[in-house]
């Protein structure tokens, strides 16, 4: 498959489920520690973790599926956003109450249009872009965060080359914005500002202003 296709593909998910901030929130974990559905039903407001190394702030999530559990690196900004959702509630309350099949159609609600993603899909596309990254000999990231060891290794190379973690999968920068905005006119067929900010639940007037440029 067409890399460049898929990151948009995952983009657009990520963008365009910013209209409801609980199921963004499960959007932006799935596609920042690969979480499955089974780890999103057993989230829980204590799972999240503020780690101090060298310094530096760095935030992860425990994820647990039957007995098992794994320690991931998350982004500041999936981590704010559920640090937020999860106000008012106790350390063991879940943060998301969704099943397995609401939470696909959640995904495939936010898939661009002729295209269709769940759960599984949508990590297995992250995958694939994490795997074009990876450099010869580094193809054990992927299998260390499912099992959720060599942390600091996997945490290094997540913010080095995980495109969540530099916000090139969010639209706050008008570069990025920009070139989402453009490929979303080119490949949807739409040139009209104002449908597009609607699509995407985005200001009409910023819309303008980037599709100027």
């Amino acid at each position: 498959m067409d890399l460049l296709r898929l990151e948009f593909d995952i983009q657009h998910i990520a963008v365009v489920s910013r209209k409801i901030p609980e199921e963004h929130a499960l959007v932006r974990l799935i596609l920042s520690a690969l979480a499955t559905a089974e780890e999103l039903q057993n989230l829980v407001k204590r799972d999240l973790r503020l780690v101090k190394r060298s310094g530096e702030n760095y935030y992860s999530v425990r994820l647990t599926s039957g007995r098992k559990s794994r320690l991931s690196p998350i982004d500041a900004k999936t981590y704010s956003i559920l640090l937020e959702m999860s106000k008012g509630k106790s350390k063991k309350e879940r943060i998301f109450d969704y099943s397995k099949e609401e939470m696909d159609r959640i995904v495939e609600k936010y898939s661009p249009s002729g295209r269709r993603y769940n759960v599984d899909k949508l990590r297995k596309a992250v995958i694939e872009i994490l795997k074009d990254c990876m450099l010869f000999g580094d193809e054990s990231y992927i299998e260390d965060l499912m099992e959720g060891v060599n942390i600091e290794k996997v945490t290094d190379f997540f913010y080095d080359f995980h495109p969540m973690y530099a916000g090139m999968w969010d639209i706050d920068d008008d570069e990025v914005a920009e070139d989402f905005i453009v490929t979303y006119s080119k490949l949807m067929g739409i040139d009209n500002p104002r449908e597009i900010a609607t699509a995407i639940g985005e200001e009409v007037d910023r819309v303008k202003r980037l599709m100027k440029k």
